[in-house]
C-alpha cells in the first residue's frame, strides 16, 4: 500500500496565492501544527522573482535551502493562476509534499496517493 498525501506536509500554491503570500521579495515562516495545535515543522519562505526559496530541516541536516520555480497560466476570465514547477520532474503542480528525509516534490515523485484511491 502506498503512502497517503495526508501523512505528509503539503505546500499548496492556491492557499499561498489567496492568502497574499506570493508578493515578490517577501519573507515569512510557514508553520505546520499537529491536530492539537502544537508546533510541528517550520519552513522559512522567501519569495523571489518567479521562485520560492524554502529553508527547512531535513533528516541528518540542520537546514536545507531549496529553490522551487513558479509559473503561471492564464485564467478563463483574464487572471493569472500560479503553479509550482516540481523540482524533480519539472511538471506544473499545485501542491508540493515534504516526505521524510527528502526535499519538496510533487505527489507523483513522492509516490503518494489520495485517500479516495483506496476506498
Amino acid at each position: 500500500m502506498k503512502s497517503l498525501v495526508t501523512q505528509y506536509h503539503a505546500l499548496n500554491i492556491t492557499e499561498l496565492a489567496r492568502g497574499g503570500w506570493l508578493y515578490p521579495f517577501s519573507k515569512y515562516d510557514w508553520i505546520w501544527r499537529t491536530n492539537k495545535g502544537t508546533h510541528r515543522t517550520t519552513v522559512a519562505i522567501t519569495v523571489v522573482t518567479d521562485a520560492l526559496q524554502l529553508v527547512f530541516p531535513m533528516c541528518g541536516v540542520d537546514r536545507v535551502l531549496q529553490e522551487v520555480r513558479l509559473t503561471h497560466s492564464l485564467g478563463s476570465q483574464g487572471g493569472k493562476r500560479p503553479w509550482f514547477i516540481c523540482p524533480t520532474c519539472r511538471q506544473r503542480v499545485g501542491v508540493l509534499y515534504h516526505t521524510d528525509g527528502l526535499p519538496f516534490r510533487c505527489r507523483i515523485c513522492c509516490d503518494l496517493v489520495y485517500p479516495s484511491q483506496y476506498q
